[in-house]
C-alpha cells in the first residue's frame, strides 16, 4: 500500500475509533445516570472496546511518534467528552 493511502486509511481508523470511544463514554454516563438500561450500558461498553481496537490499528498504520500519537488521541477523546458531558448530565 502506498504511503498516501496508508495515511488516509490510518486517519479514518483514528477518527472512527475516537468517535466510538467518545460516544461510548457519553452513552455509558447517560445509560447509567439518566436511563437505567442494561443493554445501553453493554452497547456503550462494546463501542468503547471497538473504538480502542480501531485506535490500536490506526497507531500501527500511521506510524507516528508515540508521544505525538497519544497526545493527539487524548485531545481527540477528552475535548468532545468534556464539552458534551454537562448537557448529558443536565438531561433530566
Amino acid at each position: 500500500m502506498k504511503a498516501h493511502y496508508r495515511t488516509i486509511a490510518g486517519n479514518l481508523w483514528f477518527f472512527l475509533g475516537a468517535y466510538l470511544i467518545d460516544f461510548g463514554i457519553l452513552g455509558s454516563i447517560f445509560f447509567w445516570r439518566i436511563v437505567d438500561s442494561r443493554n445501553g450500558r453493554y452497547g456503550s461498553g462494546a463501542a468503547i472496546i471497538v473504538g480502542l481496537l480501531l485506535i490500536a490499528r490506526a497507531r500501527r498504520m500511521l506510524d507516528w511518534h508515540r508521544a505525538i500519537f497519544w497526545i493527539v488521541m487524548l485531545l481527540s477523546i477528552c475535548v468532545p467528552v468534556g464539552l458534551l458531558v454537562a448537557p448529558v448530565l443536565r438531561w433530566k
